[in-house]
């Protein structure tokens, strides 16, 4: 099979997976109501009722909703293909860092097992789009420093500029990646200069839709960023008991609905093996990513339902993962064969439960 050949049944097999009674439930799950509202208000021409974060993302379920009509599986569907993406670039991005076909079916087998991925793709929300465009933006940028490509390097930060164009989060993966580039690359000004002006660019154009469609000027692009930081600065926490990230590492939880699927522990906890493994290896690249991200919440006790922040840092775990196990055996077994068998294991139960 040819390697495009590969990456289409990768793509398809994870949107199916992900779409199998997507639009099933009719109630909105968890922040849902809120970016379904922002589509709707979108087509309609009225102002965003989620200024709150850019408008990347909801144009997206918008265009699905007009496409499809007004119901759960339109607004659904694009977090699915968004979802199928990463599932790619995680196939693709291991690949280019091992050389090895069968460490990249490792890596996407992983994320098949990975709860995260699992809910955030059936799901209307943000988290997915920032990942997906995020993953292939990293994917190729490693493309960009083997080549040494100033159009890769161009295309990797178009890519950045539609992941934060979908949710600030995205900054996070682009400081990462940012600074490897400072470290493992020369010269870089110039590449990073090109990586940052296209970001900036895309960012920006992303916002043109939302200016014309709600008769805004120019101006609105300060006034709508500004009213995004603002609001992240002074958000008040949840009033709700918390939880410590660790705890995310060992729980997997399906009490009522698949929209508490949380971590795989099988992956959760050798990943962070996995981390330091790499680190050990001098091969920064995913374990930062993974600490950059779980950075953010690791200051703060969240609740159940936020788990979706932790979406980003354990996707970058499970591909350290796959990656550390690379040419790893345990008495003529391959470690991440046993890995992957375990995880899957652990998933199959709460899967076939939803599917």
């Amino acid at each position: 099979m040819t390697l495009p050949k590969r990456y289409a049944m990768v793509f398809l097999v994870s949107l199916a997976i992900l779409s199998i009674g997507i639009g099933a439930n009719p109630l909105f799950q968890l922040d849902e109501v809120f970016y379904v509202g922002a589509a709707r208000a979108f087509i309609a021409g009225t102002p965003s009722v989620n200024p709150e974060h850019p408008p990347l993302a909801k144009y997206l379920m918008a265009l699905s909703i007009q496409a499809l009509g007004d119901r759960p599986i339109s607004w659904r569907i694009p977090s699915a293909l968004a979802g199928a993406l990463v599932a790619l670039c995680a196939f693709g991005l291991t690949l280019r860092l091992t050389g090895s076909l069968h460490s990249a079916y490792i890596a996407w087998a992983l994320l098949l097992a990975n709860g995260f991925w699992f809910v955030m793709g059936r799901m209307a929300c943000l988290s997915i789009f920032e990942l997906a465009f995020e993953a292939a933006a990293v994917w190729g940028l490693v493309i960009a420093l083997e080549q040494k490509s100033l159009r890769w390097f161009a295309a990797s930060g178009a890519l950045f500029g539609l992941s934060i164009g979908s949710r600030w989060g995205g900054v996070v993966g682009f400081a990462v990646c940012t600074a490897y580039t400072l470290v493992y690359y020369r010269p870089a000004l110039k590449s990073l200069a090109l990586m940052f002006g296209s970001a900036i660019t895309v960012y920006l154009a992303s916002w043109v839709p939302l200016l014309v469609r709600e008769h805004r000027s120019a101006q609105y692009l300060i006034a709508g960023n500004a009213f995004i930081l603002q609001f992240h600065r002074h958000a008040t926490t949840d009033p709700r008991p918390g939880e410590p990230w660790w705890t995310w590492i060992t729980s997997l939880n399906l009490p009522e609905a698949v929209n508490e699927l949380t971590a795989n522990p099988v992956i959760g906890i050798l990943g962070l093996l996995a981390v330091a493994l790499l680190l050990w290896r001098r091969k920064p690249l995913l374990p930062s990513l993974y600490l950059a991200h779980i950075a953010q919440w690791a200051i703060t006790s969240s609740h159940w339902q936020h788990y979706y922040y932790y979406l980003e840092a354990f996707t970058w775990l499970t591909l350290a993962l796959a990656v550390a196990m690379h040419g790893v055996t345990i008495r003529r077994i391959r470690a991440d064969v046993l890995v992957t068998a375990c995880a899957a294991s652990l998933m199959a139960q709460p899967l076939l439960r939803t599917l």
